[in-house]
Formats: structure tokens, sequence, C-alpha cells
């Protein structure tokens, strides 16, 4: 055991696990030298690709992994919030950058999915991480990656590496860094007062000593790091970013009031409504789904912005993807996507999967409406197809608005939701003018007596009234 106690020491079982499989390595590139310039080549690939400036969410989303609660077979477990959660922390010094969570410590599935590309454990459809090439952008900004963690620590470095690999592939022209590692002390790092604090706490600890330069880009991932993503990963309780100045320094909170969802970043806060749903994959669906994966049910989520839900949104996979929904909100699901999880992909899994989410939207829309406003819910629906629209985006609208086509969804005088046949309407109103139709609405709004079967008059504004006109005017078979 380590001087520090709690955290194994060096020549512990996961270090002696480590030593073994860096020497393998070793010896396998003494057989076959070409894997040291493919391996160098994935790394660099992986650094300077499509993962370039992604590196903190790779971060966050393996300490929100190792927060995640498991089965004793290893399954995730669907459970409420748990009562204490779980921390993640992100320190950024002028010359490196600390991760820290006070999950599960790494065991030897972890370090092989370092280790190597395309072997993580991490294969349930639900989970964030799925690729295990992720990490491997991290040498886009640090030469000399940390992994300390109380069941064992351990040290990749570019030097150190060349220098092993040299030994026995003398005649490569560029190594690979992430494919041997040694073990190391954790009680070495605290001298360094950061990572001295964070032992106080947390069980896994990424220190990454930055090259130059790296800073300014890492600085303005924190600045950017979308608070939502605490609204699909319950078990994280507390996360804060922070280069230890008043200027960056994000404190981001989720808590649930009534059937609302708050979260906080920062002393700002906006309220959600989530909505979730677990779908059972098709055979089709199943068989297109992402390599490795084995689980038949994955989970699909909504979140809706109370305060913006006439934005459209987009598809995330736990981070937001490039890929508009046009919905409101964020699509949240193990979407297939390209290997940098920017882009949906097309195929009968998403397709799938894009079917139940407007089944679930359908479904939750009604749950927006207020009694002050009973109209405030057709704000989330997508607008027209228009020109550059996205194949996702298209075939949403398209099952979104046949799916609530013979549905309750248009608010009455009394603001009871109504299908579209119960309605009555005068569709140009809202386009005679503003001020006078705000006027007449008012005045109609207080009129006694007047028949109920007419659109509320929350309803009769240009925006709504053109999302109301797709449901009156359009065949939902070519929506």
């Amino acid at each position: 055991m380590s001087p520090l106690t709690g955290w194994a020491g060096p020549h512990e079982e996961l270090g002696r696990y480590i030593a073994e499989e860096s020497q393998r390595t070793l010896d396998a590139y003494r057989a076959q030298p070409n894997h040291v310039t493919e391996h160098a080549n994935l790394e660099a690939d992986t650094a300077g690709g499509g993962y370039q400036h992604r590196q903190l969410y790779e971060l966050v989303q393996n300490g929100a992994d190792a927060l995640a609660p498991v089965s004793a077979t290893g399954d995730e477990v669907r459970s409420p919030v748990p009562a204490n959660g779980g921390r993640i922390e992100i320190w950024l010094a002028e010359d490196c950058l600390y991760c820290a969570d006070d999950g599960n410590p790494i065991d030897k599935d972890g370090v092989r999915a370092l280790m190597f590309s395309h072997m993580s454990p991490k294969r349930a459809t639900s989970q964030i991480g799925t690729f295990g090439v992720g990490f491997k952008s991290l040498l886009g900004v640090s030469d000399s990656p940390e992994f300390l963690s109380r069941s064992g620590s351990f040290r990749f470095d570019r030097n150190r590496s060349h220098e092993r690999i040299g030994w026995v592939v003398p005649d490569a022209r560029r190594y690979p860094v992430l494919r041997v590692a040694d073990p190391i002390d954790p009680g070495g790092g605290l001298d360094d007062e950061v990572v001295s604090e964070l032992m106080s706490w947390a069980s896994n600890i990424v220190r990454l000593p930055l090259k130059p330069g790296a800073y300014e880009d890492l600085h303005d991932q924190m600045k950017a790091f979308p608070a939502e993503f605490l609204l699909f990963v319950k078990h994280v309780r507390e996360f804060r970013v922070t280069d230890g100045s008043r200027v960056l320094d994000r404190a981001l909170e989720l808590s649930e009031l009534d059937d609302e969802w708050r979260l906080r970043d920062d002393g700002t806060e906006r309220a959600w409504k989530l909505f979730e749903r677990r779908v059972h994959l098709s055979p089709d669906a199943a068989a297109d789904r992402r390599h490795g994966e084995s689980q038949d049910d994955v989970t699909l989520w909504w979140a809706a912005p109370l305060d913006r839900l006439d934005q459209p949104g987009t598809f995330w996979t736990y981070f937001p993807t490039e890929t508009q929904s046009l919905v409101a909100g964020i699509l949240n699901a193990p979407w297939k996507t390209n290997v940098d999880r920017q882009n949906l992909l097309t195929g009968p899994f998403n397709d799938e999967l894009i079917c139940a989410a407007a089944e679930l939207i359908a479904e939750a829309l009604p749950q927006l409406a207020t009694p002050a406003d009973p109209a405030r819910h057709l704000d989330a629906l997508p607008r027209r197809h228009q020109a550059g629209d996205s194949r996702h985006a298209d075939l949403l609208r398209h099952h979104l608005y046949s799916t609530i086509h013979g549905r309750a969804i248009l608010p009455d005088q009394d603001g009871t939701l109504r299908e579209r046949d119960e309605i009555c309407y005068a569709p140009s109103l809202p386009t005679s003018g503003p001020r006078q139709t705000e006027e007449a609405q008012d005045l109609w709004a207080q009129c006694a007596g007047r028949p109920s079967d007419w659109l509320h008059h929350r309803g009769l504004t240009v925006n709504r009234m053109a999302r109301i006109n797709v449901l009156f005017y359009s065949d939902p078979a070519t929506t």
C-alpha cells in the first residue's frame, strides 16, 4: 500500500497488471513493428480530428460513468436519484488540468480501455462513453497524462514511450504514447497543492501537464461547457469547473421542484420539463446498433426548456451534436453517430428512435400547457420544412405531426385541449395587424356566452398559427 492511506501503490494488483500489459504490448511490437506506426497514426488522428476540442467532454463523461450506479453483474441500475449523489470537479491551472470524481475507482477493464482502442467496457447503450478512443484526445493538450486512483495509479509519457518502444523497434518514425504506461506512487503528487486537495475526497484524478497553448483552448471549453448535461446524469450531485479565479468558477446544480427540474449555473436558474421513455428495439434496429452493444432496451429523453420553447433544438448524445432536431429543447439518446459523435448517421437504429421520440413528444406536449397559456406547448413543435433541413429533422417532423394529427392538442376558449376537427379558427387573423388582433382577442376573451369550440386566443400568434396550419392544411403522410 502507498504511504498515502487508502491509495494503492505501484506494486499492488492493478500496478502489476499495468506493468504486465505494457510489457505484452512491447513484445507484440517486437513481433510486428508495423503496429507502432499504425497506433501512432490512430492517436494523432484522434487528437487532431473531431475530438480536437472535446477534451473536457471526454473527461467529464468518464467521471459520470464512474459515478453511475451498477449492480453486482455490472449492469446499469435504474434507480431514483441517489440521496448523496456524486461529485465531479475540473480545475485548470496555468500549466495543468485536473479532473476528479468520487465514483468507482478504475479497474482492469478501465485500464485496458485507456491503453487500447475500441476496447472500452462501457457497452451498455445507456452509458455515455462507448468507443474507448476519446481518452486519446487528451494528447492534443498533454504529452504526459496521469491517472491517479485509489485502486492504482499510472502515467503515460511521450518521451518515456519513445524510449521504451525504441528499444524494441528502433527504426520507427513515430511512436504511440498511450499504449505503454508506468505504475506510479500516488503519494508523489502530494507536492501539487491541487492534487493534495482533490485526494482528500476523490477516488479518481486525471492530471494533465499542459502543452504550450493548450490553456486557452481548455479555458474556452470550460466556459462553454453545457450545463444541460446534468439533466441526463442525475447521479452527479455536484459539478464544478474553475480556474481558481472569480472569472471562471462555475458551480452547476440540478434540483427537482414539483414536476420541474431547476438547473442552476453560477447563480442563473432555468426550469425544464424532462420526459423519458424506455424503447425496446426491433430486430432490424438491434442489428444496426453500435458495434459491441448487446442491450435491446435503450433510454430516450426529451428535455423541454420552459423559457425557450420557441427555440429549435438539437439531438444530443449526452453532449450536443451538430444535427438539428428543430423541436424545442434536447432529444438525448445513444444515437448512432460518426466516431467523434458530432453527427447522426442514417439507418434503422436512429430511425426507430426518432419514431419513438415523436411518440414521446406527442404524449408530453399537453403537459407544457398552463392555465395562463393553454397554447404554450404549440411553440415546441417544429416549423415547416426548409432547404437544408437534415433528414433526421424531416423524419422527426413527419412522425410528430402524423402522431398528433388525431390527438387533443388545440386549446378551445375554455383552455380544454381538443382534436383538430373539434376546433374552429380564423387562419388569417394574426396577419391582419398585431395591435388590432391583440385588442380583438382581449375583447373576445371577455365576451360572455362566446362559443367554446373556437381556438383559444393565446393560440392566435403568427408562430403558433403556422404550426396549427400544418395540422389543418397538410396531409400527415407528406408533412
